[in-house]
């Protein structure tokens, strides 16, 4: 005769007891059980939260654990919170319960996973961006900048665009830096705008991004002409975002930044110079009689240089 232990199986269906007599459950009150080993308790777990949702009294962190549990081993407890988020038409997602949305629309084991994972993300995204739109006409400086943080994170280069007029230089220069995290062919015209700013700041952030994508050719023209700005710290970073273009385009430029009255400005040159000295009699001349510059640390930089 063979003698079954069923002490397991009794173990987890009190558990799912337990689970049901909880009144008003709080996601905190469910941890224990939307961990538990046994995937039956799980979807129970789930079940209890949804059923409270369904009412209308879901808890707080409801949808972090719906999205959680998009990655459970188990493919029952998976699709149980796939079709709750897919199908309540209403739930709050935190940090945590974002990047699990993020994971699942990539890498969910199931296609009904990803599917819903994905097409939360686009709704998220979308109202995230109208709300990141609205903060863009907010009367604080702060919150507009933080609007066009988040439109750069949902890499919305329009509305990004839209901000490069703002009064206040500090949201011109947080739309300059997103530029360059988006780095993207439709951002270049509105480079090309900031760089033209009337502000000293703008334009240097302007010419910093620039540099960082590259110095792609459509704003060569922008940082040549910043070459001969009244701001010395404009003329020192153009030089030094020259070093990102092409010979043709940027010896002629920098030989001449190479008489700046401003020691930093002349440093900035020759560090860009240094990468042509080899090749280009033009710079190697120039390089030479900078050996004579009248600040002793531009003459040891152009040493190096030549060396």
């Amino acid at each position: 005769m063979t003698i079954t232990d069923t002490s397991a199986d009794l173990g987890f269906l009190a558990r799912v007891i337990e689970l049901h007599q909880i009144s008003h459950p709080e996601v905190g009150d469910l941890e224990p059980y939307l961990r538990d080993p046994e995937p039956e308790v799980r979807g129970a777990a789930l079940t209890v939260l949804i059923r409270s949702a369904g009412g209308g009294d879901g808890p707080r962190g409801f949808g972090d654990a719906l999205a959680l549990a998009l990655a459970d081993e188990d493919e029952q407890v998976r699709r149980l919170a796939a079709e709750a988020l897919r199908d309540l038409p209403e739930v709050y997602l935190g940090d945590e319960g974002v990047k699990a949305l993020l994971s699942a629309s990539s890498r969910g084991r199931d296609r009904l996973v990803r599917e819903v994972a994905t097409a939360l993300l686009v709704v998220l995204t979308e109202g995230a961006g109208e709300l990141y739109e609205q903060g863009l006409q907010d009367g604080e400086v702060h919150v507009r900048v933080q609007a066009v943080l988040g439109l750069v994170a949902l890499r919305a280069v329009g509305a990004v665009a839209a901000a490069a007029d703002d009064p206040a230089r500090e949201v011109r220069v947080a739309v300059a830096e997103g530029l360059t995290r988006l780095a993207v062919p439709a951002g270049l015209p509105v480079l090309d705008h900031l760089l033209a700013d009337h502000d000293t700041v703008v334009r240097m952030a302007a010419v910093d991004a620039a540099a960082e994508l590259g110095l792609p050719e459509p704003l060569e023209g922008r940082v040549i002409t910043a070459i001969a700005h009244s701001s010395w710290q404009v003329r020192k970073r153009a030089a030094l975002a020259l070093a990102r273009a092409t010979p043709e385009v940027a010896v002629q430029p920098l030989l001449h930044a190479l008489r700046d009255r401003i020691v930093d400005v002349r440093r900035a040159a020759v560090q860009s110079l240094e990468q042509w000295a080899s090749d280009r009699p033009e710079v190697v001349t120039a390089l030479t009689e900078a050996l004579a510059d009248p600040d002793p640390g531009v003459r040891t930089q152009v040493r190096w240089a030549l060396a």
